[in-house]
């Protein structure tokens, strides 16, 4: 009797203990390609090479992360985007009214078309896309501009990631 109480008593803690995760995971059966067309860079100060390096990473992301095959035009996902902004702005003020740290914020405008999954609520859309990274105001930007940026691509990626493939 005493092992009947136990293995209930130990049934009710998992079942109270569970947790479920759902998602607008991709449907593999639907979707099987994707293509990144090369992004431009339309900010006046970004790096000229700032659009092409997100489309890499973009697509290395995907890569990775999906069992989604590339192909570079008309994939079933098409991703299509510029970077529209790259400002270096102060922030937190320190002695004598100087700045103590800049903030360089990059904006990023993404298109993504679903041409095959019609029941997909997400299939289209158009986002605008911000992130932020914080730097010494004594530091040349030219010798931390390289890390900066792709610490925000790298955050940019996930919100893009998540939009197109976990439905947030």
């Amino acid at each position: 009797m005493q092992k009947f109480i136990f293995i209930f008593f130990i049934l009710i803690i998992t079942q109270a203990c569970t947790v479920k995760f759902t998602t607008n995971a991709v449907d593999y059966d639907v979707i099987k390609t994707f293509s990144v067309q090369q992004f431009d860079t339309k900010a006046a100060q970004a790096p000229p090479t700032a659009g092409q390096q997100f489309s890499e990473q973009l697509k290395n992301k995907i890569l990775s992360d999906t069992r989604l095959s590339y192909l570079p035009s008309k994939g079933d996902i098409q991703f299509k985007g510029d970077v529209v902004g790259y400002q270096i702005a102060p922030v937190a003020p320190g002695a004598d009214q100087v700045a103590s740290f800049q903030r360089l914020t990059v904006r990023l405008k993404i298109d993504l078309k679903n041409i095959k999954d019609k029941e997909n609520i997400n299939q289209n859309w158009n986002n605008e896309f911000s992130r932020f990274a914080d730097f010494a105001a004594d530091e040349d930007l030219s010798s931390v501009e390289d890390q900066l940026i792709q610490e925000i691509y790298d955050q940019v990626m996930e919100d893009v990631f998540n939009k197109a493939f976990a439905g947030w």
